[in-house]
């Protein structure tokens, strides 16, 4: 018995800690710009503050959270792909309104 609680506890933790590792360096979550947008959205609050400039204790706490936070991050993964398809048509939006721009 204790070795399947054993077991269960090792991969929550490896499952947290993966999400963490990736929202911290391959997302780029504490990116300059996000983190200037996060600071002001923050004001007041010294504890946001205080989870968004430090990594470690940000890792840590994705570590705990295990399981939850692989749920959390499948669950986001639709909403992504809707802000990249939003992000394209905008984008083409742009060039055309510069083609548009060039010809006059």
């Amino acid at each position: 018995m204790m070795f399947y609680m054993s077991c269960f506890l090792i991969l929550w933790l490896a499952a947290g800690f993966a999400v963490g590792m990736k929202q911290v360096y391959v997302d780029q979550l504490f990116d300059k710009a996000v983190m200037e947008r996060l600071e002001k959205e923050a004001g007041d609050h010294g504890r946001a503050d205080r989870m968004i400039k430090q990594r470690a204790l940000y890792i840590a706490a994705m570590t705990i959270r295990g399981f939850m936070a692989v749920y959390h991050e499948m669950k986001t993964i639709p909403q992504r792909r809707k802000i990249r398809k939003i992000e394209k048509n905008i984008m083409k939006l742009n060039k055309a309104k510069k083609r548009r721009m060039r010809r006059k």
